[in-house]
Order: structure tokens, then sequence, then C-alpha cells
């Protein structure tokens, strides 16, 4: 590995001569180490000594630098140089409790890099440079799995350090996804023993890391739907998803066309997800967009709207792993409209109407899912005929001045109650739908004039299909 000269700022290297002043030497530890070894980026710097938290605290505030206490039962404090900012950890040993829980139930303090080495996960996390001289410190064999492009865990025995904490067997796909590193053997055949560890770490916690590895292939470089998939399988074959999405292995070995389908109903959606542009609800669209087919499959022998089911079950999923409301609504409605005009064979009037009622945004996340389905089957690698054709309507619609939204359209509720002598009433929203589909298809009608003769037309027409009811 060629020689990397380590450079940090001015308030590092600050505050690095301040604890070399209280006969402590000041590390930086982590991913910022390993990156700068390999040529990757870092976004953040860990940093460490043998100095009590107390300490600490009482250093930045005879120097007049903020610290703000964000771990004291852990030995961390945030401190604030100018602009600058840094976690400080001190050097530790951590206890945990059977069954994998990712927080520590006690620690100790300890007072050499190498007792704080081994209570970390991976040696290629575990490489301290002293921030004031360079010197580098491997006490775990670093830098020679960095060589070797593995990962490998700080201890001899992977059973200890991955039992300790569960969420660890996460992390190890994670990294070998975004640095394109192979695990070493018994690592991942601990890893593999103890997936069942996962039950006890937090749905928060397992829903971070998921989002890592579903955007792998961003994290250092150029977008690689292989990035992807490889993190995804990784998760399959250490047994990680029949813990965390149980729902999705269920898919495993079911088999489909194979004059559409080179996979199973799992693989499949591994390769789609991997196939989408990389947006974290695109991604966790194409994982979970056939999550309805082993249900469906089972009790009926065939996939018909398993689209539906589909909805209902990554509704349920993401609310277990606690995602955000939008995210979940967004993926359950791309799950739920995947199987839109599956044959191509929609009249454009028909797809101009749809894609007003979707908004731009989702139209093009429909077109991006029914690309990613098609090359996720392992069949086609064309172009998809149906997303093409969708993406160029779009723009044309664009390009004509189609109305997107009830907001765009020329004229108010308040407008249609005037124009109609009626007052405010669940009508006026039906007209404004009808309105805004209507333009889609007749965009030189949003104007004043013409929407005053179309809200009465309808309105005419409501009223006359109420009196034949």
């Amino acid at each position: 590995m060629e020689q990397v000269q380590f450079t940090f700022n001015k308030g590092l290297r600050g505050f690095a001569a301040l604890v070399k002043n209280e006969g402590a030497t000041l590390y930086a530890v982590g991913g910022t180490v390993r990156n700068a070894l390999i040529g990757l980026p870092s976004t953040d710097t860990d940093i460490c000594s043998s100095l009590r938290p107390d300490k600490i605290i009482e250093i930045c505030r005879r120097n007049g630098l903020r610290v703000i206490p964000k771990g004291l039962s852990f030995g961390t404090v945030e401190i604030r140089w100018g602009s600058e900012r840094f976690e400080h950890t001190t050097f530790r040993s951590d206890h945990y409790s059977s069954g994998g829980v990712h927080r520590p139930t006690s620690i100790e303090f300890s007072d050499t890099v190498e007792e704080d080495a081994v209570r970390r996960d991976f040696s290629i996390n575990a490489i301290y440079v002293d921030i004031l001289s360079g010197e580098i410190l491997d006490p775990t064999g670093g830098i020679p799995d960095l060589e070797k492009r593995i990962i490998r865990t700080t201890s001899a025995d992977p059973y200890r350090v991955l039992a300790d904490d569960g969420l660890r067997i996460l992390r190890l796909v994670r990294f070998a996804s975004e640095l394109g590193f192979d695990i070493d053997g018994e690592t991942f055949a601990a890893a593999k023993a103890l997936c069942s560890n996962l039950r006890g770490v937090s749905s928060e916690r397992i829903s971070e890391e998921l989002n890592k590895i579903l955007l792998s292939d961003i994290k250092y470089g150029e977008r690689s739907a292989d990035t992807v998939f490889r993190g995804l399988e990784l998760l399959d074959k250490v047994g990680a998803i029949d813990v965390i999405l149980p729902e999705l292995a269920r898919g495993r070995d079911i088999k489909q066309k194979p004059s559409h389908h080179r996979y199973d109903v799992l693989y499949h959606s591994l390769h789609t997800a991997s196939e989408c542009c990389p947006k974290l609800i695109m991604r966790l669209s194409g994982l979970l967009h056939d999550v309805g087919k082993p249900v469906v499959h089972e009790k009926t022998g065939t996939m018909h709207d398993h689209n539906i089911v589909g909805e209902a079950i990554s509704r349920e999923i993401l609310q277990r792993l606690h995602y955000d409301k939008r995210t979940v609504d967004e993926v359950a409605f791309i799950v739920r409209n995947h199987m839109y005009d599956l044959n191509n064979t929609a009249k454009d009037s028909t797809l101009r109407s749809r894609f007003v009622i979707w908004g731009k945004e989702r139209t093009l996340e429909m077109a991006e899912i029914r690309e990613a389905d098609v090359h996720g089957s392992g069949i086609i690698r064309d172009r998809v005929k149906a997303a093409d054709r969708w993406r160029k309507l779009l723009i044309d619609m664009e390009n004509e001045g189609v109305p997107f939204s009830e907001k765009e359209l020329r004229c108010t509720g308040s407008n249609i109650c005037q124009w109609l002598n009626i007052s405010a009433s669940p009508v006026v929203g039906q007209i404004k739908r009808g309105m805004l589909k209507h333009c889609a298809r007749f965009p030189n009608d949003n104007t004043p004039e013409r929407l005053k003769l179309l809200a009465k037309d309808m309105l005419m027409k409501s009223q006359l299909t109420a009196r034949e009811e």
C-alpha cells in the first residue's frame, strides 16, 4: 500500500496539541483513516485518546471551546473549534448482554490503543493515526486486510465480535458492498450462524443499514447495478433477509415463466432493486414490487393481482421498519400500480389522463419501475418500449402546457361555485378532477372561458346521471 500523507484541519491539530499538553496522544480512527489509505473520500473524523470525558470537558472549557456531552456514559463528547466539530471518544472496552442487542450494557475506560481496538468491529475500522505526527498504529492487522480487500473482525474469534452486536452483521454486508471487498470466510460463517441476533436490533437501525446497502453504489463512485445486487445477495446468503424481510424471503425458489424470467421471485426482486435509479424510494419499490407473489401463488397457484396484495404487505413491512409516511405511501403506490398497462396497449389519451392523476414525479417513477422490472428479469436488456413511450409522452405534455395539478388549472374552486351558482361541496372537487383529465388531452382548453363552459357541462351531466339513478 502506498504511503499516505494524512492532513488534518487546523482545529483538529490545535486540539491534538492541547491533548498532548496533558500527556496524551490524540488519534483519528475509523472510516476517515480507512478511506484515506485506499484513496476514498471521508465526510467526518472520529477521534479518540486515553483522556476521560471529564478531562476532555475541562480542557475545552479552559480553552474557550464549546463542548457538548453526547454520550458521557460511553465516553463521547462533541467538540466545537470555530466552525469545525468532531467527536472524541475515550479508549474503552464494551460489555454486551446476550442476544446481540446493539447497545453495550456497560463499558470500562482503558488506556491503550490496543485495548480500544479489540472492542471495535472490523480490522479495517481499527487503524489509528496520530494527528500530530502522522504515525499509524494497526493493532489488529487492518492494513494487510485493506491490501487484500477483505473484511475481518478485530478479534481472531469472529463469533465473539458478532455475537456482541447483531447490527455488525448488517454493517459487514454494507462495507463489503460499498467498498467492493470480500468477507473473510470465518467472519462470514460466524455472521451466518449468528444472524438470528438481528431480531434484537431496533427497526430504525435495521432500516438505516438497509438504506445504505440499497444506495451503496453511489457512496463512493458511479452507479453500478452489480454493486447493489452484490450487497443484497450477501444479505440473502448470510441469512439476513429471512430475519429482517421474511415476506420477501418467501419468494425464494418460487419459479416464474422461463420465457419472461431467469430468476425466482426473490432474486428477481433483488435484481429489480439494483436496476432502479439510485433513489431510496425506487430501490425500496424495486425490492418489494413483487412481495405479494408468494402469498397469491400459495393460495391460487397463479400470480394474478399480486400487486394489490403486495401493496398491503409492503406497507406493513415499511411501517414495521419505521419508515416515514411519505416513503411508505410512495412505495405502496408504486407496488400497487407497477402492473399498469403491462402490454403497452393503452391509448395516448388514456395515458394522458392517468399521468395527470399520477403527477409528473410519479409518472417518471412508474416508467422507472417498468424498465427496472423488465431488466431485472435477466432476459431482456434492450430498451423498454413502454417506459420510453411514457417518458416521451410526458415530455410532449409538458411542452404543450398540460396542467398536472388542480393548482395549474386556470380557475379556482370559488370560480366554479360562482359560475354554477352552487355552494362549496364535493361536487366542486369532482369537477376540478374532471377538468384536469380533460385538459390532459386538450391543453388549449385550460382557459377561464373554456373551463367555465366545461364546468357547466359537467354539472349538467352529473345531474342527469343522478336523476336516472
